[in-house]
């Protein structure tokens, strides 16, 4: 329906008029704006929509909000998100961890309030971040079992447990930027560096959390990682500028694209996992800050890495 669309648009109009300076302060601050929202009653609309104007455009009538609060299966995600979430504690050490590492090693990091809400745009957006809101949609984290249509390396990543460490990974994608660069090599290092900050940012987390993939895909990349990398070698892939390498090597998929029978093995997204572990490298060879890190070229880090996986 047109007024979901334009739902999901709002939060990025508020974006681009900024954000109020005294939402920003020291304490992180949870709104839950579904809750309000989904049990208002028509006339308490009015009072919703004064208090949070920059989700609710001028330029559509009441009468818009009206039928989306009504909406059965909007109505049955907010119900299932009140389930889901009824004990869950968004204010907790984990985010406030993730929130002080981001001040220590971000320049110009505010920390910012959280509000939840119910979205039905892409799940690409399930966490929208400005520099001072974090819009968090809990229905995508409403558990693996309620998509069923979805397939599994999808919706095993739209539970809760995620939300954290999706936190961490925005305000990454916030401070990496993507070379002017065609090759692959370029797109595995960008992806290198988001999961290395994400997981500055957020360093008690599971692997298998933060590479949404499970523990024996990345127990088989572990194994196989001299292969791995050999692969890329022999094929000269690195700096191949075949935008189909990223299908089959960065974009999320439940394996990745070998065209070898134990592709089914290897997690998706394998390019991102070598990026990542070439990343790494660099650091622990380099005596250089993630403020450095953030500022040096793909080539740089490649050349500089002195990767090299030993063979088993």
């Amino acid at each position: 329906m047109v007024y979901n669309k334009y739902f999901a648009l709002i939060i990025y109009l508020f974006f681009i008029i900024g954000c109020n300076d005294e939402l920003i302060n020291k304490e992180v601050k949870v709104i839950r704006f579904e809750k309000e929202f989904y049990n208002s009653s028509n006339n308490e609309l009015n009072n919703v929509i004064d208090k949070y104007p920059y989700l609710f455009p001028n330029q559509f009538p009441k009468s818009i909000w009206i039928t989306k609060k009504n909406d059965s299966l909007e109505l049955e995600l907010f119900k299932r998100s009140e389930d889901v979430f009824e004990n869950f504690n968004f204010n907790s050490k984990k985010l406030h961890l993730i929130f002080d590492n981001a001040n220590e090693f971000l320049n110009g990091f505010n920390r910012p309030h959280l509000i939840t809400l119910i979205n039905k745009g892409g799940i690409e957006d399930r966490i929208i971040s400005s520099d001072s809101l974090l819009f968090i949609s809990l229905n995508f984290y409403l558990g693996s079992d309620y998509y069923p249509d979805l397939p599994n390396y999808i919706s095993n990543t739209m539970d809760k447990k995620y939300i954290f460490n999706d936190i961490a990974y925005k305000i990454s994608q916030n401070y990496v930027s993507l070379d002017d660069d065609r090759t692959l090599l370029s797109v595995m290092i960008y992806n290198g560096k988001l999961l290395y900050l994400n997981k500055q940012l957020n360093p008690d987390e599971s692997n298998s959390i933060i590479f949404k993939t499970t523990k024996e895909k990345l127990n088989w990349a572990a194994s196989n990682e001299f292969e791995i990398w050999n692969y890329f070698i022999e094929n000269e892939l690195f700096f191949n500028t075949d935008l189909s390498l990223r299908s089959r090597f960065i974009s999320k998929a439940p394996y990745s694209k070998f065209n070898l029978d134990i592709d089914k093995k290897s997690p998706g997204g394998i390019g991102m996992w070598l990026g990542y572990k070439i990343v790494d490298s660099y650091m622990k060879n380099n005596k250089i800050n993630i403020y450095q890190l953030l500022n040096t070229d793909h080539y740089t880090i490649f050349k500089e890495s002195k990767y090299k996986p030993k063979s088993k």
